[in-house]
C-alpha cells in the first residue's frame, strides 16, 4: 500500500504526535488523507490538546478545519493555562479576536487565577476589573489575582462593589496594602462600602 505524502507543515512526526495514544493507529495516520483530519474527526477520535499543541497545530489552522469558535477549542479540553503561553495566546487571539477568546476563556475563577499576571492580559486587552468579576463569591482565587496581577495602575479600572462581590474582606485587603484611603481613591469605595468590608 502506497503512504500520501504528508502536506507541508504536517509531517508524519506531526501526524504520529497527533493521534498519539488514540484509537488511531500509526499506520492510519501516516495513510490518512490530509482533508479527512478535520476538527470534528480529531473530536471524534478523543485527540487531547497536548497532542495538539504537540504537533504544532495552531489556532488558525484548528479554525480552518473546522473549529469556528473558541468555544470549540474550549469543550475539547483547552483551557486558560493553554494562553498563558504568549505565542499561544497571540495566534488565539489572531485566528478568533480578543473578545472572542476572553469570552471563552475567562469563565471560572480558576481561569482568571491563570490569567493574572501573565502576558496574556496584554495580549487580550484583560484588566483586573474583569478578572476578579470572574471571582464573584470566590475569595481565595480573588486574592490569588490580586497577588499575582496587583499594582497602582491596574487597580484603578476596580470598583468597589466587584470587590465586595468577590468576598474579600479587610484583612485579605490589608495583606495586599490595600487601606481605607486608598480603597476609596482606587475603586471609589465610599464610607458604607468600606463598612461592609469590614474597615
Amino acid at each position: 500500500m502506497r503512504r500520501n505524502s504528508p502536506e507541508p507543515g504536517l509531517t508524519a512526526r506531526q501526524r504520529l504526535t497527533l493521534f498519539h495514544n488514540t484509537s488511531v493507529s500509526a499506520e492510519q495516520a501516516l495513510n490518512l488523507d490530509i482533508s479527512q483530519i478535520s476538527f470534528q474527526y480529531l473530536v471524534s477520535k478523543n485527540v487531547p490538546p497536548v497532542n495538539i499543541v504537540s504537533a504544532g497545530m495552531k489556532p488558525h489552522l484548528l479554525k480552518k478545519i473546522g473549529a469556528e469558535t473558541p468555544g470549540a477549542l474550549r469543550r475539547i479540553g483547552f483551557d486558560a493555562l493553554y494562553l498563558v503561553d504568549p505565542i499561544f495566546c497571540s495566534e488565539m487571539n489572531g485566528a478568533y479576536g480578543a473578545d472572542a477568546v476572553v469570552e471563552t476563556f475567562l469563565a471560572t475563577p480558576a481561569d482568571a487565577v491563570a490569567l493574572a499576571g501573565s502576558e496574556a492580559m496584554d495580549i487580550l486587552n484583560i484588566t483586573l476589573q474583569q478578572l476578579l468579576e470572574t471571582c464573584a463569591g470566590a475569595p481565595v482565587e480573588a486574592s490569588t489575582v490580586l497577588t499575582q496581577a496587583w499594582n497602582e495602575q491596574s487597580t484603578d479600572s476596580v470598583v468597589a462593589s466587584t470587590l465586595l462581590d468577590t468576598g474579600l474582606r479587610a484583612q485579605a485587603l490589608s495583606r495586599h496594602g490595600y487601606s481605607p484611603v486608598l480603597l476609596a481613591q482606587h475603586t471609589g469605595a465610599t464610607p458604607a462600602q468600606l463598612r461592609l468590608m469590614g474597615f
